[in-house]
């Protein structure tokens, strides 16, 4: 027998769709892939130069512990300044990666059974690493309509005497909406109220848009003791392959993490942790690659929008395109319907946590000319259902 939660979780939909359209490719088909969910960017030089010249000086040693003190004070310093989140390098803890660092929370603070709130659309892996725990997934779907705004009556449907935990995402992937004041004190009452948890995973609180910042829940003194942020550099300074990542929370809860921290991961890479200190000197690059998603969405959505059949709102942060297409008399998945007559790979919103079989997720970190020519293809639609 193998463990009941692990077999029983789906594959994750958009690393197989990202697979999928890689294996396309290296057969010579003519397929355009916006299923990726990474930056197009390379790291910036200067952190990895720094990383080459740790490795040639022999820095491959464990560094064992929460993660490297200087890195997570200069952390603290940048979270204070930058989010209003008031910690100390005690309260974070170093990860390979925001994934990791969102199972640790979730393994860390729930019990079988115990039911944890999803707000929908939301990151495909939620879901399954709540079950893998042992937890209940409850999804509370928001509407396009509303343009996904939280309705406090929404989430006061969803919890019960078994909740134990909200899992949010802002800057959000699929929708890339960013959290509202109005919603964070929605949420702030719920936490409050029902003394539940809540995971705030901000991988991409430094990719918003006109000038616009979402909030970070942590920020709230009165509720810090039960939020638990979780965030990295993968996406704002494109480092997705080295996997860092950290999470923030009280003390108490850091050190029931760091008992499964050092009985699995033992510790990050110390040449990692010491090169990722450069991303503190890289705003001018992170600012660079912002603006250059800030241009493709402009052009993106605004060419969407005109094709018909198509509807997408305008997101406030990340880098994708939730999009709503609503073709007559179609009879396969929208993402197989778009491969196989324009040739075109997005993720479908099923992956996402919805109901609703007609939406799909198309990320713009790519370059112009691939968007373009995604778009002459997506115009081909009109044609195509005349």
């Amino acid at each position: 027998m193998f463990n009941q939660y692990i077999e029983k979780i789906e594959d994750s939909k958009s690393l197989t769709l990202m697979q999928k359209a890689s294996q396309l490719q290296e057969e010579g088909k003519n397929v355009i892939n916006l299923t990726g969910g990474e930056p197009d960017f390379d790291t910036p030089a200067i952190i990895v130069d720094e990383a080459v010249r740790l490795l040639r000086e022999g820095d491959t040693h464990y560094l064992v512990g929460q993660g490297l003190l200087e890195l997570r004070e200069k952390i603290a310093e940048y979270e204070e300044k930058e989010n209003g989140i008031s910690c100390k390098a005690e309260n974070i803890i170093m990860t390979p990666g925001g994934k990791f660092g969102i199972f640790m929370s979730v393994v860390s603070l729930i019990n079988a059974g115990d039911e944890v709130i999803l707000l929908a659309p939301m990151w495909v892996s939620y879901a399954p690493i709540v079950k893998a725990c042992g937890g209940v997934p409850i999804i509370c779907e928001l509407d396009f309509d509303d343009k996904y705004e939280i309705k406090k009556e929404k989430l006061e449907e969803c919890i019960s005497e078994k909740t134990k935990m909200i899992i949010i995402n802002y800057p959000n992937n699929p929708t890339g909406k960013i959290l509202s004041e109005k919603e964070s004190g929605i949420l702030f009452d719920i936490v409050k109220q029902h003394q539940i948890y809540l995971i705030s995973d901000e991988i991409y609180n430094r990719i918003t848009f006109d000038s616009k910042k979402s909030i970070s829940m942590a920020s709230y003194k009165e509720i810090f003791n039960r939020v638990i942020t979780v965030n990295g550099f993968s996406k704002s300074a494109a480092m997705t392959g080295w996997r860092i990542g950290y999470v923030i929370a009280e003390k108490k809860i850091v050190d029931v993490m760091f008992k499964l921290y050092a009985h699995t991961i033992t510790g990050l890479s110390p040449f990692v942790q010491r090169a990722a200190l450069k991303v503190f000197e890289c705003d001018l690059e992170i600012k660079k690659m912002r603006k250059e998603y800030e241009r493709r969405r402009d052009y993106f959505i605004r060419e969407l929008n005109k094709i018909k059949f198509l509807s997408c709102l305008v997101p406030e942060g990340a880098f994708y395109a939730w999009v709503k297409i609503q073709l007559p008399n179609i009879t396969k998945s929208v993402e197989l319907e778009l491969l196989e007559r324009i040739g075109v790979l997005g993720v479908p919103g099923s992956a996402y946590g919805i109901r609703e079989k007609n939406y799909i997720r198309f990320s713009f970190a790519c370059d112009m000319k691939t968007l373009e020519q995604a778009i002459c293809r997506l115009q081909r639609l009109e044609n195509e259902f005349a």
